[in-house]
């Protein structure tokens, strides 16, 4: 195997130490060739109530020039799917991407226009972030920033995509109309599960070896 970086891009309001992040860091612990990076977009609660889209994509650029990062493969989950798939279609470097779960366009996170009306008028709202265990207060900066968002851009790399049926937080169906829309570079696995796809962690890392390591 040759050698390989991989980075994993965490979901909303999560972080570098979540379900997903762990598992996989300590199976590639075993992989000599292969370099994992866990990205934390938040790695404050001051991060987290500043944080916009354009804003994530930006931190995840200056990762990358800060480590001097060559060709990469990227792991989006739900959110981080979303970052990862604007990222590759801005910058160079990407070779394949697993998406899982993602957003593969803004969702306002399902508010009614009514919740965004008292969010903007508020200036922020209690968020409960699962990296801190905590609520913290997140600006509607974050909505102003999504213009750019609300519609999926082209794959600039390969792409699996494994989304849940039973996913309520991010509905499969844009799942299923991106891999359509792109059927020579998009693949969609579609599994029994809700959101967070925690039940098919060993599944996952099957696909992690024969599409990212192995293709």
């Amino acid at each position: 195997m040759a050698e390989q970086t991989i980075l994993f891009l965490h979901g909303f309001a999560s972080s570098a130490h979540g379900t997903k992040a762990l598992y996989l860091g300590e199976r590639f612990s075993a992989l000599p060739q292969v370099t994992f990076h866990a990205v934390d977009f938040n790695p404050t609660p001051t991060d987290f109530a500043y944080m916009t889209t354009t804003g994530l994509i930006n931190r995840l650029r200056q990762y990358v020039l800060d480590r001097n990062l060559g060709t990469v493969h990227l792991i989006g989950s739900s959110y981080g799917g979303l970052i990862a798939l604007h990222y590759a279609h801005r910058f160079d470097g990407i070779e394949r991407m697993l998406l899982l779960a993602p957003a593969v366009r803004w969702l306002s996170g399902g508010l009614l226009e009514e919740e965004l009306t008292q969010w903007e008028q508020a200036g922020a709202v209690p968020v409960h972030h699962y990296g801190f265990e905590k609520e913290i207060p997140l600006r509607f900066d974050l909505q102003v920033d999504v213009l750019g968002y609300l519609e999926p851009v082209a794959p600039a790399a390969l792409t699996l995509i494994i989304h849940g049926r039973q996913d309520e937080t991010v509905p499969i169906d844009d799942s299923r109309a991106y891999a359509k829309r792109f059927p020579g570079q998009v693949q969609l696995i579609e599994v029994e599960a809700t959101h967070d796809l925690n039940d098919h962690l060993g599944f996952i890392w099957e696909q992690v070896q024969s599409f990212l390591l192995g293709g």
